[in-house]
């Protein structure tokens, strides 16, 4: 089963305070069907490249292919409070590897379309340092920014895109993986010149599917 972990985007979805709304317009061409897309580099959910922070940091279109599939797992961070800090403490009893994927799970998904959603918890610099330490390469959440939006931090997005770390926000339908369990994971934004970032579909399945499915192909 592939599970889709992306908010879809449509004409005044909630965006980061300052962004440009999000505005899909059809136009009049009969018989085709064809609309202007008026939106953010980081509408939705979104994959944040290193130039989001660094100018001179590689854009979305410099970004491999590779990096952008990879195993990994969903952490419970849920039960912090609005605006509070997210500890290393959530990584106990979760084995880390380098070049997995982690997803943090705060629940504040639940909260999508409603002021409260941007007093979401945040990373904090030492479980963004620990989780840089440990050599992963993307680092997803099921809030708007791995940053307080309240306060307007940025000391996770510094750490982990000066570390080439991926950073990919907004995500939904956590609650639907096992947190610990290891899944195969694909975000993959819109291939656009020079970007900051980019919207991007995110997908999870059970990391044992890899084997199935090329198992079958030889049968």
């Amino acid at each position: 089963m592939i599970y889709d972990l992306t908010r879809c985007i449509s004409s005044g979805m909630p965006v980061y305070p300052g962004d440009p709304p999000v505005a899909i317009t059809p136009l009049l061409a009969p018989p085709w069907q064809i609309s202007t897309l008026r939106l953010g580099s980081h509408s939705g959910t979104h994959l944040d490249a290193p130039r989001h922070r660094f100018t001179n940091g590689i854009g979305v279109d410099e970004i491999p292919p590779e990096r952008l599939i990879g195993t990994g797992i969903v952490i419970d961070a849920r039960g912090y409070a609005a605006n509070t800090p997210i500890g290393p403490e959530v990584l106990a009893g979760n084995r880390l590897q380098a070049g997995m994927m982690v997803m943090i799970r705060t629940g504040w998904e639940d909260f999508w379309g409603n002021d409260d959603y941007f007093h979401h918890p945040y990373l904090s610099a030492d479980l963004t340092s620990t989780l840089v330490a440990c050599g992963i390469t993307l680092i997803g959440i099921d809030a708007p920014n791995v940053d307080s939006t309240v306060d307007g931090s940025d000391t996770a997005h510094v750490i982990l895109l000066q570390a080439h770390c991926l950073i990919a926000e907004n995500l939904c339908n956590l609650a639907a993986l096992r947190c610990g369990v290891q899944y195969t994971f694909a975000c993959l934004p819109l291939k656009i010149a020079d970007a900051d970032g980019a919207p991007a579909r995110v997908l999870a399945w059970d990391a044992n599917e890899d084997t199935v499915l090329r198992d079958a192909k030889h049968t």
